[in-house]
């Protein structure tokens, strides 16, 4: 099997096949031994294998006999087995105090502030209220295949089509009781099984206390999980706990959207997540059109010929659907996407999280940290920065992935250290990797 277009067919599979039902690859669910059967998905998408780098854990083959063995649980197993959650308003409240540190004159959102569209050629964008807003370079976090819409250039519009996406269909189910002991602390349930259309499973409720009501709140019941009717209208006390699934949607896998909400309930049952008789106080459902850029054959070949293709019209297109490179999708890659092309564009810094996706993936990045440089170099006006289009002040990296944190180019030569053999921060900044020693 060609390694270009297929991974191979280790331990791992049962976990690849649950990235492929997010990603909306196939609709297929059912027992593990068929699962992991290779022509299940040679007859659904073609995917490359590039973005699974630290995507899908690689377990230790050895570790995982003996812990059958002796019947003990693995932990702290794959990237994401610890991380931060904020105790309040979830992930969306980071970006919302985030917001808040800006300037209201400079933040718009809403349908009034929607990019109808982008003109190139002209430098300036239209948005939803009439307002035009100019600029010399445009970062954009627009879905790309949007960008190039709003552009209303044909070809990037005719490379978009080969890009494929998934939608996610997110649904919330509020439930009155006490957590049951046979989920226990778990934060993350994956579900391969064919009874419920969800694969993976979130016990919200287990991230932090305050997302669920308080148990002396009262709320009435709205429904039975086994579908039946309340038997009282009548509000009453907690405790609560709360399950957050994720449903998958594409051409390839298409949903019910009518009975959607409905079909997780009973797969909630189905699964022993809940019990018929148990009460649910609430329910939500989003669908998300971009849900998860899936990373075809064809990705990389789009990418190569988009994203150098605006960039040479002083767009950067970055972010999850932006720069459409899952394996470097996530909140925090996103956030640094954003980062490191401000920091190019001011200085010339490498833009390592879209270049080298399995680099900042594999490490923890302790040395990035705002520093004072910025604010001295950004002094300097946009014109003294930039040349005929190409940054004359600042660093930039050079070389393959073996030689990052290692090889520089600088046009700053005096922010390195002679003596010592230490890259240190100059007036651009770009404190990124200067904390290598040769």
């Amino acid at each position: 099997m060609d390694s270009t277009k297929y991974w191979s067919w280790d331990c791992r599979s049962i976990h690849e096949a649950l990235q492929l039902q997010s990603l909306g690859c196939t609709n297929h669910k059912g027992p593990l031994q068929t699962i992991v059967k290779p022509d299940i998905f040679l007859i659904t998408v073609q995917m490359q294998c590039q973005w699974l780098g630290e995507r899908v854990a690689a377990p230790d083959l050895k570790a995982v006999t003996k812990n059958v063995i002796l019947q003990k649980t693995a932990g702290n197993w794959g990237p994401n087995a610890t991380f931060r959650f904020p105790a309040r308003d979830g992930t969306g409240g980071i970006w919302i105090a985030v917001a808040k540190t800006l300037p209201e004159e400079k933040k718009r959102f809403g349908k009034k502030g929607a990019v109808k569209k982008v003109n190139a050629d002209e430098k300036r964008v239209i948005l939803g209220d009439g307002t035009t807003v100019h600029y010399q370079r445009l970062i954009s976090t627009m879905a790309i295949d949007a960008l190039a819409e709003s552009m209303g250039d044909e070809k990037l519009i005719s490379l978009s089509k080969g890009l494929f996406y998934s939608s996610t269909h997110v649904i919330g189910v509020g439930v009155r009781g006490t957590r049951p002991k046979r989920i226990g602390d778990k934060c993350w349930l994956y579900f391969p099984e064919d009874n419920c259309p969800f694969y993976r499973a979130t016990i919200f409720s287990n991230y932090s206390p305050n997302n669920q009501p308080q148990k002396n709140v009262k709320l009435p019941t709205l429904q039975l999980a086994n579908g039946s009717r309340r038997q009282s209208m009548q509000a009453k006390e907690g405790p609560y706990w709360s399950i957050m699934l994720e449903v998958s949607e594409s051409s390839m896998k298409p949903v019910d959207n009518e009975m959607l909400l409905k079909d997780c309930i009973q797969g909630l049952v189905n699964t022993e997540m809940l019990k018929p008789d148990d009460e649910i106080v609430s329910t939500y459902h989003r669908r998300f059109d971009h849900g998860y850029p899936t990373p075809t054959l064809e990705r990389e070949g789009v990418l190569k010929q988009m994203l150098p293709a605006l960039q040479e019209k002083g767009i950067y297109s970055r972010g999850r659907f932006g720069s459409w490179r899952y394996e470097v999708g996530n909140q925090d890659h996103s956030f640094m996407l954003g980062v490191e092309a401000a920091d190019n564009i001011v200085n010339g810094a490498a833009e390592l999280t879209l270049n080298y996706p399995d680099f900042v993936n594999g490490r923890q990045n302790t040395e990035r940290r705002l520093v004072e440089g910025m604010q001295l170099f950004g002094k300097k006006t946009v014109s003294e920065k930039i040349q005929n289009g190409k940054v004359v002040a600042g660093r930039r990296m050079t070389g393959g992935k073996g030689e990052l944190g290692g090889r520089m180019e600088t046009s700053n030569k005096e922010a390195l250290n002679a003596s010592g053999g230490t890259a240190t921060a100059g007036k651009d900044g770009n404190s990124r990797v200067l904390s290598r020693n040769w």
